[in-house]
C-alpha cells in the first residue's frame, strides 16, 4: 500500500530550521514527504523543492509601497519564493500540506486541490517585529491581513504557546493547538556532578532586540565560581564587534563558535546550566517558548531565566531552575550567587525527568493523531 503524501512548505533554511526539522524527520516514516523551501533540508528519502532567489536589493525595495498602500494580495502573489512554488507544484497532488508561518499559508491553500492543510503559525506572526518602527509600518497590516484572509480556511492550526494561542482566539477567534518547540530526545546516562566551577551555557541567533548585552554584563555581579559561554550566530556583524568590545577583558565570559543544529544538545551537554534573559520588547518576545529552552533541558541542564510567562511555567512547574523577579542583571546575578552546587544538581536531576516528557517525538504523536483525524 502507497504511502499517503505529505506536502510540506516552509521559506526557511529546512537545514537549520528546528520545528520545520522535526516535522520531516517524525513523519518521513509515515508519509512519503516533499518540502519547499529555501534549502534542503538533507533528510533521506524526502524529495526537495527548493524555491531559493538570491536576495536582490532593488527587488526588495521597489514593491514596498504596495504595503502602504494596502495593495497586500498583489504584493505576496508576486513574491518570487510564491511564483516559483507555484510553477514548480502546479500539477502534484497532495494528501495534505503542512504550511509553516503565515507567508506559506495562501500559496497552501491555493494549490491544495483535495488536500487538507495544516497551519502551523509558529509564533504570533502580527506583531513578531513590533519593536521595529519600519515593521510596523511596513509589514504589521500585511501579517494581520494574512492571518485574517486566511487562517480561517486551514483545517488544522498549530501554535507554539498558550499565551499566543490565547492572543489567536481574542484577536481572530482561532483555536490553535499548542505544540512546543520540545528539541528531540537526548539519551544521557551522566548528568555530571558540579565542579568548583559552574559553567553557563546560552546558545542562539544573536539579535539586537534580544539584548545578549545584559547577559554579558551581568557577568561582573556574579561570584567567581560562575563562568558563561556565549555560542551565538549573528546575522549582522555590528553587533557582533559590539558584544566582543563589551567582553573586552572578562574573564568569565567568551564568546565561542556555534555547532550545527544537530550537535547543539550534545555539545551543551557538558555544561551545568543554561541561561536566558529575554527582555519582552515585543509580544513574541514576552510570550516566548524557544527552542532553545527544550535542548537546555535535553541537555540535562539546570535552568536559570528571566519572569517570561511561558518559560517560567515550564521551569516552576517540573523544578528545571531558577526564575528571577524581573529582568535586570542585578536581580538574575542576586539569584545565582544564592545558589549551591546540591540545589544545581537537584535541578539536573529533574531535568532528566523532564526530558523524557517534553520532547519532540511526544508532540509529533500528537500531532499525528490529528492529522490521521483530519484524513480518515
Amino acid at each position: 500500500m502507497s504511502k499517503r503524501k505529505l506536502l510540506i512548505i516552509s521559506f526557511s533554511n529546512l537545514k537549520s530550521d528546528p520545528r520545520v526539522k522535526r516535522q520531516i524527520h517524525y513523519f518521513k516514516d509515515f508519509y512519503d514527504i516533499t518540502t519547499v523551501g529555501l534549502a534542503d533540508s538533507e533528510i533521506e528519502n524526502v524529495q526537495h523543492i527548493d524555491v531559493f532567489t538570491p536576495f536582490n536589493k532593488m527587488n526588495f525595495i521597489i514593491p514596498l509601497p504596495k504595503l502602504l498602500l494596502g495593495m497586500f494580495e498583489s504584493y505576496y502573489w508576486n513574491l518570487e519564493e510564491i511564483k516559483l512554488t507555484l510553477e514548480k507544484i502546479t500539477g502534484k497532488q497532495f494528501d495534505f500540506i503542512l504550511a509553516n508561518d503565515s507567508d506559506a499559508l495562501p500559496v497552501a491553500l491555493k494549490i491544495k486541490g483535495t488536500a487538507k492543510v495544516i497551519f502551523d503559525a509558529h509564533e504570533y506572526s502580527p506583531e513578531e517585529n513590533n519593536d521595529s518602527l519600519r515593521w510596523r509600518v511596513l509589514f504589521k497590516k500585511y501579517k494581520t491581513n494574512l492571518i485574517r484572509k486566511y487562517a480561517q480556511k486551514a483545517d488544522f492550526m498549530l501554535t507554539v504557546c498558550d499565551g499566543i494561542a490565547k492572543k489567536y482566539n481574542s484577536e481572530f477567534g482561532l483555536n490553535p493547538m499548542v505544540l512546543t518547540n520540545a528539541a528531540d530526545y537526548f539519551e544521557k546516562t551522566n548528568l555530571m556532578k558540579i565542579g568548583s566551577k559552574i559553567n553557563m551555557i546560552h546558545h542562539g541567533l544573536a539579535l539586537p532586540q534580544r539584548k545578549i548585552e545584559n547577559m554579558i554584563e551581568m557577568m561582573d555581579f556574579v561570584d567567581e565560581r560562575f563562568e558563561l559561554d556565549l555560542m551565538l550566530v549573528f546575522r549582522k556583524q555590528e553587533y557582533k564587534k559590539e558584544l566582543e568590545q563589551l567582553i573586552g577583558t572578562k574573564k568569565n565570559v567568551r564568546l565561542i563558535p556555534p555547532v550545527s543544529s544537530d550537535e547543539i544538545v550534545p555539545f551543551i551537554s557538558h555544561y551545568d546550566m543554561g541561561i536566558y534573559i529575554l527582555e519582552p520588547t515585543n509580544l513574541n518576545n514576552h510570550f516566548a517558548l524557544p527552542n532553545k529552552l527544550f535542548e537546555f533541558i535535553q541537555a540535562r541542564l539546570a535552568i536559570a531565566i528571566g519572569p517570561s510567562p511561558e518559560m517560567a511555567k515550564i521551569v516552576q512547574a517540573n523544578q528545571l531552575g531558577i526564575v528571577a523577579e524581573d529582568f535586570k542583571v542585578e536581580t538574575m546575578a542576586t539569584a545565582l550567587n544564592k545558589m549551591t552546587k546540591e540545589s544545581i544538581e537537584a535541578f539536573k536531576l529533574n531535568s532528566d525527568k523532564a526530558a523524557k516528557i517534553l520532547n519532540a517525538e511526544e508532540n509529533m504523536k500528537r500531532l499525528h493523531i490529528e492529522i490521521e483525524r483530519l484524513l480518515n
